[in-house]
């Protein structure tokens, strides 16, 4: 009897064991297979693409001549369009030609530093055929000035384009002390205006041109008399 009843328990355990397997081995073959099924639901099929055409680009001398052709077409549309508007506003038309003429005349003729330079010595030479008596005292201590000042080596030229400036630092460019280096010693915008001794515009220094007008009339000996 206790055999009997031993050997169904054996039985029973060894079926229960086989049974929890083949559940477990089901629920894992099942989660394999739903995420297979849901992937393969999920994942788009790839569509097709069409293959692209080549495209003939032809010789280098065709793409250059097309260039070249594309842009003498743009140019030439920009030009008829330009004559159409100057014709339909021919006062703007004239405006604008004539300032831009302005600006390009303005820059052609903006004066440089060796020019000032050509300015002071031909006016020095003027100066000294005149009697010191005779000579305006304005006009000496502008040139005396001037000379000085290029001894000294602190005169600069500031070019802006359509007219220039000269105007006189504190140290000669070559210097290398420490206020002719420091940033924070240099001239300033603020004050800028006062180092400023001539002005040139249109191919004149009209500084320098002010001075030398009555340079041979002293008025000091006109009102001594």
């Amino acid at each position: 009897m206790w055999k009997f009843v031993c050997c169904t328990c054996s039985f029973h355990k060894e079926d229960m064991f086989q049974f929890s397997r083949r559940i477990l081995a089901r629920q894992q073959g099942g989660k394999t297979r739903f995420s297979s099924a849901t992937a393969e639901t999920t994942t788009p099929s790839p569509t097709p693409t069409p293959p692209v055409p080549a495209v003939d680009k032809g010789t280098r001398l065709e793409q250059w001549k097309k260039f070249w052709t594309v842009l003498y077409s743009d140019y030439r549309d920009v030009a008829v369009d330009t004559i159409t508007s100057m014709k339909a506003k021919p006062k703007k038309a004239a405006a604008y030609l004539t300032g831009i003429g302005c600006v390009l005349y303005a820059t052609e003729t903006n004066p440089d530093a060796r020019t000032y330079y050509e300015a002071m010595v031909k006016a020095a030479d003027d100066a000294i055929l005149v009697s010191e008596a005779n000579l305006n005292p304005a006009t000496d201590n502008r040139l005396c000035l001037i000379r000085q000042s290029y001894n000294e080596g602190t005169v600069r030229c500031l070019s802006l384009g359509l007219f220039s400036l000269i105007w006189l630092a504190n140290y000669h460019q070559d210097c290398g002390i420490y206020p002719s280096q420091c940033k924070y010693l240099k001239p300033g915008i603020i004050g800028f205006h006062k180092r400023i001794i001539d002005v040139g515009f249109l191919g004149q220094w009209w500084n320098i041109h002010w001075y030398m007008k009555d340079f041979d009339i002293n008025h000091n000996e006109f009102s001594r008399q």
